[in-house]
């Protein structure tokens, strides 16, 4: 007996650094979702919480190094092995609302837990200055962040953290419903969260990341997020076609508003007579045929307008109504919220031929189609 415990006790020894560390992931409502882990290497499907669902490269796989992806309804735990950073652990801890928040560690597991925990990334626009910022408590062994720190921490890495490159260009993504929004973008030299656009929760890994080329959000959340150089200007349209005068409707995301980019066929398209949008699309008629820039025209502070379009600020003081004149018979759209206060369409924003209407305290950037 006493073999048998001596031989387990080395099993168990020899077993515990290959342990990886676990965490659950789940896609919502059978959508996309990345989840990190704390750790590199691939992604290890190791309980399945639904039924039947997660079936390796269909419905979850290794995303990167340390991330994994679920979709179609896939639940479960996992582990990450192997990787170039075996052995050391990353952790994503942000100060979301401007507060203390604090993240479990576990530094007493790493191989080496007299190396310490280091910044290896900064995700957010307010700076992580070690002391201030971020920090390591020993007796509660977890890693602490405030005043808007958002941070990627690797824990038992010997490496400090490079210094942070300037990122002068902005982009605003964001995602009208639950689902994922990619959103092209120089990310070359990273990118950080500059400031939330709703109340939705924006956390790196979960409900927003980038890859070589773009920036993804999911799960409702809207921000504005740093980058470098000057964004790529980015439009999502839909052509809709109304043949023999016939009525058509376009299923779009209008929450936004709606631009008339480019009429492609014979007949004059007039808003209101034979185009308009409701909350399911755009429609048209009378043989209207046109291209139609869903948001008006979603493109990055920075990025120059077509020359089909013009910017416009539109302001409700003190929360009255407030009429702005601009030939709007081409359409608008919402290009930048200033105000706090959400700027909500058919509710605290509008538009008609005449001109841009505000109310409730909206203030805005608006982009009008000429």
């Amino acid at each position: 007996m006493r073999r048998w415990f001596v031989m387990c006790g080395v099993l168990l020894s020899c077993a515990a650094p290959a342990l990886a560390q676990s965490i659950t992931c789940e896609s919502p409502e059978g959508g996309y979702r990345e989840c990190r882990g704390g750790s590199a290497g691939k992604a290890e499907l190791t309980l399945e919480l639904s039924d039947n669902r997660c079936i390796e490269g269909t419905s979850y796989g290794t995303r990167m190094e340390g991330v994994v992806w679920v979709d179609r309804g896939c639940r479960g735990r996992f582990s990450f092995r192997g990787g170039s950073l075996t052995g050391n652990r990353r952790i994503i801890c942000e100060s979301q609302k401007g507060g203390l928040e604090w993240c479990p560690a576990e530094l007493n597991n790493a191989p080496d837990p007299k190396v310490g925990v280091s910044l290896v990334r900064q995700l957010g626009e307010k700076a992580c200055v070690e002391g201030e910022g971020w920090g390591y408590d020993i007796e509660r062994d977890q890693i602490w962040v405030d005043k808007g720190c958002r941070g990627e921490f690797m824990v038992g890495h010997a490496n400090r953290s490079k210094a942070v490159e300037a990122l002068d260009a902005k982009v605003v993504c964001e995602t009208p419903n639950r689902g994922k929004v990619q959103c092209t973008a120089d990310t070359a030299a990273g990118v950080r969260i500059i400031r939330t656009l709703n109340d939705t929760t924006c956390g790196f890994g979960r409900q927003w990341g980038y890859d070589e080329t773009s920036i993804w959000v999911s799960g409702g959340c809207r921000a504005e997020f740093a980058i470098r150089g000057v964004a790529k200007p980015t439009i999502q349209a839909v052509t809709c076609e109304s043949h023999n005068n016939v009525r058509v409707a376009c299923p779009a995301e209008t929450k936004y508003g709606v631009a008339l980019v480019r009429n492609t066929g014979e007949n004059e398209c007039v808003l209101g007579k034979s185009w308009g949008f409701d909350d399911k699309g755009v429609w048209v008629a009378e043989s209207c045929r046109a291209q139609f820039a869903l948001g008006g025209y979603r493109l990055p502070a920075t990025a120059k307008l077509p020359p089909t379009a013009t910017k416009l600020i539109c302001e409700s003081a003190d929360g009255q109504k407030k009429i702005c004149e601009v030939d709007a018979s081409h359409g608008v759209g919402l290009l930048r919220q200033i105000s706090e206060t959400d700027c909500v369409l058919n509710r605290s924003w509008g538009y008609g031929r005449d001109g841009i209407w505000v109310s409730e305290g909206c203030r805005a950037e608006f982009v009008v189609a000429k």
